[in-house]
């Protein structure tokens, strides 16, 4: 699952629990029942930011899968923020990896920048 997936399904796990406790508000002793509302209320909050993140507008990076056994590949995805080192990305084929810094390859002289890929390995 990638990480869009992965936010995505932590908010629809989080508003599932939360109609439940909303559900059983009533049932809740009246001194105890102003409290645990709020709570609610800054969890479904919560809620909302992990859904906005996950609507943000998405770039896309280039990564160099490293293989512990020496081979390497090159992958894309689209995330809403610039990876930095030592966070993991997902890929839909070989799951979570950690990356560990940023390459820069150059490209022929008057073309545009060099082409920057984030290196990255199999999270453990």
């Amino acid at each position: 699952m990638g990480e869009e997936g992965f936010l995505r399904s932590n908010a629809d796990r989080l508003a599932e629990a939360l109609a439940g406790s909303r559900s059983v508000l009533a049932t809740v002793d009246e001194s105890e029942r102003p409290r645990r509302a709020d709570a609610i209320d800054h969890f479904a909050k919560y809620v909302e930011l992990l859904r906005q993140t996950t609507a943000a507008t998405l770039m896309r990076y280039s990564f160099k899968r490293e293989f512990a056994d020496g081979r390497w590949d090159v992958a894309e995805t689209e995330l809403p923020a610039e990876p930095l080192i030592g966070e993991y990305v997902w890929f839909a084929d070989t799951g979570a990896w950690k990356v560990s810094g940023v390459q820069r390859v150059a490209r022929p002289v008057g073309q545009v920048p060099p082409h920057e890929f984030f290196a990255c390995a199999p999270a453990a």
